[in-house]
């Protein structure tokens, strides 16, 4: 874990041109939007045969379309503030030149990581059913906060130290606490 942390750090020092920048987001899009998606539906399919509930594919479709466009919403929104306010990107290789709580940042720590789950909560209810969909969104769930957990937040202790302390004190991981306005900035 250590040498990991090493290499993840190694990544902070640099100056990236845009080019870069936007060519990091590529393998981090196909693993999170192609790859974990696939292996997510297929199981919760599978998963799914086990769960004797239907829906109506109108109620589907409905939440299906809605989850689709607050997740694509979400994600930019949150990718749009780690490049403006952070000058970096969520891809390890490009990290965030400072810790960015502005944004969706100031409602949730990840909302990227929301965004997501969202997605796959849509992805699974179009093309299979509802339960499919919820199943997809609570694996992806388990996965991501595996992650963070694991590897993301140990990460950026090492970078931010006390700063990104306070906030993970003050901010929920996932799920929003809408209404609330931070007043405190982070360094």
């Amino acid at each position: 874990m250590k040498k990991l942390m090493e290499l993840l750090l190694s990544f902070t020092h640099g100056s990236y041109s845009i080019r870069y920048k936007l060519f990091s987001l590529i393998p981090g899009s196909v693993v999170f939007l192609v790859i974990s998606p696939l292996f997510l539906f297929y199981l919760s399919r599978y998963l799914s045969h086990f769960i004797p509930i239907s829906w109506s594919r109108n109620l589907e479709a409905n939440i299906a379309v809605a989850a689709l466009l607050i997740a694509i919403g979400l994600m930019s929104w949150a990718m749009l503030a780690l490049w403006i306010d952070g000058k970096g990107t969520p891809a390890p290789i490009t990290p965030t030149k400072k810790l960015v709580t502005s944004g969706p940042y100031q409602f949730c720590r990840n909302p990227i990581e929301l965004g997501t789950d969202i997605y796959f909560l849509a992805l699974g209810t179009w093309f299979d059913n509802l339960t499919t969909g919820i199943l997809c969104m609570l694996m992806g769930m388990a996965l991501g906060y595996g992650y963070i957990k694991i590897i993301e937040e140990r990460e950026l202790k090492l970078r931010f130290a006390e700063s990104y302390e306070e906030y993970l004190a003050s901010t929920p991981l996932f799920l929003p606490r809408l209404g609330i306005k931070m007043e405190k900035k982070y360094d």
